[in-house]
């Protein structure tokens, strides 16, 4: 409680400090290379290339040694990043989350989520983690539960952390009345609103409860229960299970076939059949007619022939994202900022190889080899460069320049499921398709043409800029015969961790489809 209430002193003073003083001192602002207000006395500021926060008059609220430090929100939080781990700083300079996540939601109804290593979990206001980061998913809150994934079982937890129902059910359907169904092991029952079982998961189906009672699958047989998950002694109405009636299958002609069926009861009816084969499968009560089974079987064969769209070419346009997906490059990664409408990729997709799933031959996987070039033009006038550490810097360039740009080059392996309609023909159906997309780096260099008559005119300079030599990502497509559109995200960053901005290339464009 002392620790919440002097943190609440200590941004109101901070905050009457800053209606003192607005702007920042010049003394102050010498002392850093770059600095920008984002609230009336508060500046981030930038040293040796990294970020911080500090009051108008120098004091120093978050010191410079993140790559990116976010605006803050109405209640005086903001987000931090360093090292490519995400965090939360409150306006008194406490740290309430410590920048070690790979990442933090803001905060809902006074609880961030956060993610770390796969797993999320929870921090409130104060700085405490009152659920830890083991879960797989979690829910939204309601009336201060949520329903969580851990180990691919389903529970609920409450505002503190507590799972007040063990994640031991491979399903919880809704609560209604105070109980849920409930799945464990195959077997269906039903759990109170704190988790006890009040009907034993022992049924393999149960149906809606009415007047106190309802009919349940036990062991295959029909019975009726109590809510309590109790047999009664109520009889199963006959008529649950009649057996199908005996049916008598004959067929006769030769040139002209006719199928004859009776039942039980002497009724007949006839079928005739001009031409094909007829085929009578009988199993246990169930008969089958198959009628022209073998062109059928010639059919179903052809019908398999699942083919999918991807070999071809590609022209699109590719940018790249921050961390929360954004096309505005923190102060720090600036000089990396692009000229959107030239920066472009085009790919000749030479190879596809595609696997039908169903026997229509409308759903199925597609995979193939493909040879991708993404240029990306800088709007800065800057040339790439590396410090003493290896890391990626810029040059300001000394010269005016007419182009400067990054060309990377890299092989492509698709594997995406593909949906067609209609399922009959597949060169005139619209298809979708969806996926995982990896790549690899075969080439890397910065080109630069000057923008003067001196010599050299153009320079190419090869170099791998510490991109990364394997990238991998997620690919959706759609299109109806040889024209489709695409878009790519790649979760792996442009550039090595911590040798280069933290980068995600995207691209959208056109493709045209060519059955090679």
């Amino acid at each position: 409680m002392f620790k919440i209430f002097s943190t609440s002193i200590f941004a109101l003073l901070i905050t009457c400090m800053s209606t003192m003083a607005q702007t920042i001192e010049p003394e102050i602002a010498s002392l850093y290379e770059r600095h920008w207000e984002i609230q009336s006395g508060i500046y981030r500021v930038m040293q040796d290339g990294k970020v911080g926060i500090v009051h108008a008059n120098g004091q120093i609220i978050v010191p410079c040694e993140y790559n990116q430090v976010w605006n803050l929100d109405d209640n005086g939080f903001f987000r931090v990043l360093k090292s490519g781990k995400a965090g939360i700083f409150h306006i008194s300079g406490q740290i309430i989350i410590p920048a070690e996540y790979d990442q933090v939601w803001p905060f809902n109804n006074d609880l961030a989520k956060v993610l770390k290593q796969g797993k999320l979990g929870y921090f409130n206001k104060q700085g405490e983690q009152v659920v830890p980061c083991e879960y797989q998913q979690i829910w939204a809150f309601d009336n201060d539960r949520a329903r969580v994934l851990k180990g691919g079982k389903i529970g609920y937890i409450d505002q503190y952390g507590h799972e007040v129902i063990p994640c031991e059910y491979q399903q919880i359907w809704t609560f209604e009345d105070g109980k849920a169904r409930i799945l464990k092991d195959g077997k269906v029952g039903y759990i109170d609103y704190y988790g006890n079982e009040v009907i034993p998961p022992m049924y393999t189906h149960i149906w809606v409860f009415e007047d106190g009672k309802a009919k349940a699958l036990l062991e295959g047989q029909m019975v009726w229960i109590d809510e309590t998950g109790q047999p009664l002694d109520i009889p199963v109405p006959p008529s649950e299970y009649q057996e199908p009636s005996s049916t008598k299958v004959t067929t006769k002609g030769d040139s002209e076939k006719e199928v004859v069926i009776e039942d039980d009861k002497g009724n007949k009816t006839h079928i005739k059949i001009l031409g094909g084969d007829i085929v009578i499968n009988e199993k246990g009560n169930d008969t089958y007619i198959e009628i022209g089974a073998r062109e059928r079987e010639r059919n179903r064969y052809r019908n398999r022939r699942f083919k999918g769209h991807y070999t071809g070419v590609e022209f699109g346009f590719n940018n790249y994202v921050t961390y929360d997906n954004s096309t505005s490059l923190p102060p720090a990664d600036s000089y990396m900022e692009l000229n959107a409408g030239k920066s472009n990729t085009w790919a000749i997709n030479a190879l596809q190889w595609s696997i039908g799933l169903d026997r229509r031959g409308n759903i199925g996987l597609v995979t193939g080899l493909g040879i991708e070039w993404n240029n990306y033009h800088f709007s800065n006038p800057i040339i790439l460069a590396k410090d003493a550490d290896g890391n990626i810097t810029y040059e300001d360039a000394t010269r005016p320049l007419d182009k400067n740009k990054l060309v990377t080059t890299h092989l492509n392996v698709p594997l995406l499921m593909e949906f067609q309609i209609p399922t009959h023909r597949y060169r005139n159906s619209f298809y979708f398709s969806a996926g995982g997309i990896g790549g690899m780096r075969i080439n890397s260099y910065n080109r630069i043409i000057y923008d003067d008559n001196e010599e050299p005119h153009k320079q190419k300079k090869k170099s791998s800029y510490n991109i990364q030599k394997f990238r991998y990502g997620a690919m959706v497509r759609m299109g109806y015969r040889a024209i489709n559109l695409y878009g790519t995200y790649y979760f792996s960053t442009l550039f090595e961790e911590n040798k280069g901005p933290e980068l995600y290339p995207v691209s959208v464009g056109l493709s045209i489809y060519l059955d090679i």
